[in-house]
């Protein structure tokens, strides 16, 4: 198996993101992330459909795990950006799989970019949701990834 190139990794992750190329009955699929350790799961978390490539670091990108459930004000869902917030994936190598992206990090760990699943794809669609009750100005500032 060969390493993706940088420009490689950020198309399919962009495709996973959007649910491109998912067999889904799903209106609204996307994309989860499964971190292991020593072949255990670590962490798994859906993925905001946002991510950004570093400016300064090639092998980093930005991400937004979505790591607890929404909350609900008025009957719509509802984020805390400082629960939910920017993680780096620092990348040390990157290959296609049958429904993803494994990714090598330079931590050792391991990281699956798959389709979202159960759990994870309701908090995504949950997400969604939210994000269209935000003005554009804060949508675009969320999407940006620079700063919590």
């Amino acid at each position: 198996m060969t390493d993706l190139t940088p420009d490689q990794l950020w198309t399919r992750l962009t495709e996973l993101l959007g649910g491109a190329r998912q067999d889904s009955a799903e209106d609204l699929p996307g994309a989860e992330l499964v971190v292991t350790e020593d072949d255990q799961e670590v962490f798994r978390a859906a993925l905001a459909r946002h991510a950004r490539r570093d400016r300064d670091e090639p092998g980093v990108i930005w991400i937004r795990p979505l790591v607890a459930s929404a909350n609900f004000h008025d009957g719509l869902p509802a984020f805390d950006l400082s629960i939910v917030r920017r993680r780096a994936l620092h990348v040390a190598a990157a290959q296609t799989s049958d429904d993803g992206l494994n990714l090598e990090l330079v931590t050792g760990q391991r990281a699956h970019i798959q389709p979202a699943r159960g759990i994870q794809l309701a908090v995504l669609q949950d997400f969604d949701t939210w994000m269209t009750t935000l003005t554009l100005e804060r949508r675009i500032e969320v999407e940006a990834l620079d700063s919590d």
